[in-house]
């Protein structure tokens, strides 16, 4: 699905004139006995570096303790301008006769006496056609409950986005255009992960995966997020010390969330029941999911035009993965061998 995503992001990036993608260095850090940093270097075919070559590499800016792996990658890792991607595709939708509308909460589908399905905001507009699309992230448990009676196992988190200021006089050595790596840390049961100074300049994103489960609706956006801030500040002051202040906090600090399964694979399935394949879904992306957005979007459009994924078939990607039925009678879904 990566490979397929990579190809669809250029090809979106072309047909718009805009770029969004770019191109960056991916760095696995973790220590030796953790399965997790080992299987993600091998996933992106990456080539082990000691301390001291990791130490002369991004001028110096990570240090990492003995018994620790460190690999990098060059092949297809990138950083995406996530405002921009939005409105690239928003455009091209509307170049196609999409109509988008904001502030829209949908809160009711139901099927439609002659055939297709009406979706129902709490304005208490209706819409109708023939299929209908459902990717509302982390109310996906909550609205695919209450139209169909399913429980889709989408746990939403609550968690930060932390901009921190990058020391004086390293702030170009940190950007995308100067090569510095997006990254992640592993070292269980704390993830740490950053994409490299892009859209602020002058700041960098180093934010921690996960977070403590909320309900949607009804979440602290200032303190729910826990002991975020301290994690993440402990790890920048032990394995970037030089670049990257923490003295004070962050620079900005915006509540987000993602939705996740117990296995942390994405849904993407018709819903089923009196909907039959009337009404396709796709969760458990949010936060961790949008750089397979055009993959996912082209899989769940022809699943809703066509009945099937050809895309997805001729790419070699395996849908049945992805199945909600997948937790029927196994509530942790998918095996991992870690």
């Amino acid at each position: 699905m990566v490979r397929l995503a990579r190809r669809l992001w250029e090809g979106a990036e072309a047909e718009s004139g805009r770029r969004v993608l770019t191109s960056a260095p991916l760095l696995s850090l973790g220590p030796r006995s953790d399965a997790s940093v080992l299987v993600a270097a091998g996933n992106a075919g990456a080539e082990e570096v000691g301390g001291a070559d990791l130490a002369a590499m991004w001028g110096g800016a990570f240090r990492v303790p003995d018994g620790w792996v460190a690999a990098v990658s060059e092949r297809g890792s990138g950083v995406l301008n996530a405002t921009e991607a939005v409105r690239m595709f928003q455009e091209l939708a509307v170049e196609k006769g999409a109509v988008v509308r904001d502030n829209a909460e949908v809160v009711g589908i139901r099927n439609a006496p002659g055939g297709g399905v009406v979706v129902v905001t709490s304005a208490g507009e209706e819409f109708g056609g023939a299929k209908c699309v459902v990717t509302v992230g982390a109310w996906a448990s909550k609205l695919v409950r209450s139209v169909a009676g399913v429980d889709l196992p989408v746990q939403p988190l609550h968690t930060l986005v932390l901009y921190w200021r990058i020391k004086p006089g390293h702030e170009r050595e940190l950007t995308a255009e100067a090569g510095f790596p997006t990254f992640s840390s592993y070292c269980a049961p704390h993830f740490v992960y950053s994409t490299p100074s892009l859209e602020r300049p002058g700041m960098i994103k180093i934010n921690y995966h996960g977070g403590p489960p909320c309900d949607p609706d009804s979440r602290d956006l200032v303190s729910g997020g826990g002991d975020v801030v301290e994690r993440v500040a402990r790890w920048i002051d032990e394995f970037m010390p030089g670049r990257v202040e923490t003295a004070g906090g962050p620079v900005d600090c915006l509540p987000c969330m993602y939705s996740m399964t117990p296995d942390e694979d994405f849904v993407i399935d018709f819903l089923g029941g009196e909907f039959g394949e009337d009404v396709v879904i796709g969760a458990g992306f949010s936060g961790h999911g949008f750089k397979m957005g055009p993959a996912v979007g082209s899989i769940l459009a022809e699943m809703a035009m066509d009945g099937e994924a050809r895309t997805a078939a001729e790419a070699g990607v395996e849908l049945g993965h992805f199945k909600i039925n997948r937790f029927d009678g196994n509530p942790m879904g998918n095996a991992k061998d870690l």
